[in-house]
């Protein structure tokens, strides 16, 4: 059997401690198997390493991302020979050289958790947009603790997804337990039968239509964005888009939704638009689910935006 490796990232202070020490303490996740945790990262909590070798698990510290090499993890596998290995990422290290970095033969990266503080989410989206990248685009299982009433879910979610569109969400409130997104407030009214999406609400628009279709079927919508090409399954199909920008301006993600109109033939890539038109719902077998396609009525070529990109806030 392959010796398996989870990789923790997440910011100083975004809980990667608490939630390893959890996971290797409260939980059964080490019983049967020989485990080793490398911690390249002191933050305020400290291990215990009398109660973290009582669970089988060795630990060892790394001060320094040049350790990362082929020979040091040979090294770990000759003098522990563990089945399973927990690494805390420093929050300021370069993920993408370590989970590029060789291993040995029979060691193998099976997921990637990280942590986020909600609370300072919105400060590190602003500043370091690139380490936040580092940390969410190889993850498997994302979660935000620390989440209160003062913070909207659907900013935090729509930020990551459009960095990484598969990764499982969770959201914590600050005594632990787990919140879900049903009660966060769309800046839109979702019971009028008729929608006209503002400019800044374009990607919460899209994401949740991505998520919800159901919710948005019958419903007319008025909308603004690039005519992104044609749609390859529909014969008068075309993607109307906006790029949202997950590291800078040259790492862009496209967000968008799929329209319908005889005029798609005409359109020009990249040229702005406005449509407006009835939302149907088609199965896609791709995404194993309903998708909404807009039905347009009416399409104009409009001036461009003052600025293209997506924003979440």
């Amino acid at each position: 059997m392959k010796t398996r490796i989870y990789l923790f990232t997440g910011f100083l202070d975004s809980g990667k401690s608490t939630f390893i020490n959890d996971t290797i303490t409260t939980t059964d996740f080490c019983e049967n198997e020989k485990s080793l945790l490398i911690v390249s990262e002191e933050g305020e909590f400290e291990y215990n390493q009398e109660q973290i070798e009582s669970f089988n698990c060795d630990i060892v510290y790394v001060s320094n991302e040049d350790q990362w090499t082929y020979e040091y993890f040979e090294e770990l596998k000759a003098k522990y020979n563990p089945t399973q290995v927990l690494i805390e990422v420093n929050g300021m290290f370069n993920i993408n050289h370590i989970i590029a970095c060789s291993l040995p033969s029979d060691w193998e990266i099976v997921q990637v958790l990280t942590t986020i503080n909600a609370q300072t989410f919105a400060l590190y989206i602003q500043n370091m947009r690139s380490l936040v990248f580092q940390h969410v685009a190889h993850t498997n299982l994302l979660i935000f603790n620390r989440i209160d009433n003062s913070i909207k879910k659907s900013f935090l979610r729509n930020n990551i997804k459009a960095i990484n569109s598969t990764c499982q969400i969770i959201y914590e409130k600050e005594d632990g337990t787990v919140n879900t997104m049903e009660d966060d407030e769309l800046p839109f009214d979702i019971t009028a039968p008729e929608l006209n999406i503002l400019d800044h609400d374009f990607g919460i628009f899209c994401m949740d239509a991505l998520d919800h279709p159901e919710k948005y079927e019958g419903k007319i919508i008025t909308m603004k964005g690039k005519f992104i090409g044609r749609d390859k399954q529909l014969e008068d199909g075309f993607v109307i888009g906006r790029l949202a920008m997950v590291c800078c301006e040259d790492d862009t993600s496209l967000i968008g939704m799929i329209c319908e109109h005889p005029s798609a033939k005409q359109l020009i890539p990249n040229e702005w638009i406005e449509v407006k038109g009835v939302i149907e719902l088609d199965y896609d077998p791709s995404m194993g689910g309903n998708v909404c396609i807009l039905k347009v009525d009416h399409l104009k070529v409009v001036p461009p935006l003052d600025n293209e990109y997506v924003t979440f806030d």
